[in-house]
C-alpha cells in the first residue's frame, strides 16, 4: 500500500489514503486522516479538501482557511501547515491525545453521579473558548461532543478535577448574525444539537445564542446520559427541537435544571401554526434569543456555581 507525501513548509507528511482505518471523517467537501511527521514519526491529523465546483464554494473553503489559520487559542486544535500540492489543499493540523466527549459520556465509567463534577468542569472550559470565539464576531455554528476532546496528561490519563479540553474541528464558522457564506454542499450541522433559529433556516438570526443553545443540549446529556432530544426519527426532529421544551430529567437537581433550561430556551408560536408568517417566527425567535444566556461566559458563571 503506497504512503502519500506532502511536503508542508517545515516538514513533510505521509498518510495512506486507500486504508480505511486511517480515515477519521469523510464529508462531501472533505476527508480527515490520521497521519504522521514523515522524520519525527509524530501522528498529525490531515484534512483535504476535495475539488470545488463553484465560485461560492472556493469562498467558503477560503474563509474556513483563513479563519483557522489566524485563530491562535490554547483550546482550539492547532494548525500545523497548509499545503497545496497537485491542485489539492491539505491541512495538517495537531493531533489531540485524549478521548471525546462523546465517547465519555456514553462510557460506562462515568455514569456514577460523583463524575458530575467532572462534566461541569469541562462544559465550563469548553465555554472559555467559545466565549474566544465569540469575541472574535464568530459562530461554530455545529457545537457537538463529538468535537469536543477531552486531552490526556503526559501519563495518559484525564484530569478530573480540571479537564484540558480542545475543539478540533470549526467547519461551519460563520460571522455571528450574518448570513453564511454558502459551504461546501454536502455538510449540515447536527441536528440533535441545532438551535430552533438554525433548524428554521434563519441564519441571519444564527449567533453567540445558537452556540449556547447546542452546549446547553450537551450539558444534558453530560450528566442524564441520554439525548435531549431523544428521537432517531428525523420526521419528528425539527418540531421536538424548535417547538418542546426541554423537560427536567430524574438525575437533575433544580439548579442544574434552571441552568439548562436557561440555555435552551425555545420560541413560543401559536398553536395555529399554518397561519403564521415568517416574519411572525423570526419575532418569536428573537423573543427567545434574549431569554437565552447573553454570553458564553455568563452561561460558565452559573455552571461553576453548582460546584461551589
Amino acid at each position: 500500500m503506497q504512503a502519500k507525501i506532502l511536503k508542508g513548509t517545515d516538514a513533510s507528511y505521509f498518510f495512506f489514503p486507500e486504508e480505511k482505518s486511517t480515515i477519521i471523517s469523510k464529508s462531501n467537501y472533505s476527508i480527515v486522516y490520521l497521519a504522521a511527521n514523515l522524520e519525527t514519526k509524530e501522528k498529525v491529523v490531515c484534512k483535504q479538501f476535495l475539488l470545488m465546483l463553484t465560485p461560492n464554494q472556493s469562498a467558503r473553503l477560503k474563509f474556513y482557511i483563513e479563519t483557522n489559520i489566524r485563530l491562535e487559542h490554547k483550546g482550539i486544535a492547532k494548525i500545523i501547515d497548509l499545503i497545496i500540492q497537485n491542485g489539492e489543499v491539505f491541512i495538517i493540523q495537531e493531533y489531540v491525545h485524549g478521548l471525546s466527549l462523546k465517547e465519555l459520556i456514553t462510557s460506562r465509567e462515568y455514569f456514577d453521579y460523583r463524575y458530575n463534577y467532572f462534566f461541569y468542569k469541562t462544559i465550563a472550559n469548553f465555554l472559555d473558548i467559545l466565549t474566544f470565539f465569540h469575541t472574535q464576531g464568530l459562530c461554530l455554528c455545529d457545537v457537538k461532543p463529538s468535537n469536543i476532546m477531552v486531552c490526556f496528561s503526559e501519563n495518559s490519563e484525564i484530569d478530573k478535577k480540571d479537564p484540558q479540553v480542545k475543539l478540533i474541528d470549526i467547519e461551519l464558522v460563520k460571522p455571528s448574525f450574518k448570513p453564511a457564506i454558502p459551504n461546501f454542499g454536502g455538510k449540515n450541522f447536527s441536528l440533535i444539537y441545532a438551535s430552533p433559529e438554525q433548524i428554521l433556516g434563519f441564519e441571519e438570526l444564527v449567533g453567540e445564542h445558537s452556540d449556547i443553545f447546542s452546549t446547553g443540549l450537551i450539558l444534558y446529556e453530560a450528566i442524564a446520559k441520554e439525548p435531549a432530544l431523544n428521537t432517531a426519527n428525523p420526521m419528528f426532529v425539527k418540531r421536538i427541537q424548535t417547538r418542546v421544551k426541554v423537560k427536567k430529567h430524574y438525575r437533575f437537581d433544580d439548579e442544574l435544571f434552571k441552568v439548562i433550561y436557561k440555555a435552551c430556551v425555545k420560541p413560543e408560536f401559536s398553536v395555529i401554526d399554518k397561519k403564521q408568517s415568517e416574519d411572525e417566527i423570526k419575532l418569536a425567535i428573537v423573543k427567545s434569543l434574549s431569554k437565552r444566556y447573553q454570553s458564553a461566559e455568563e452561561f460558565k458563571n452559573d455552571v461553576l456555581k453548582l460546584i461551589l
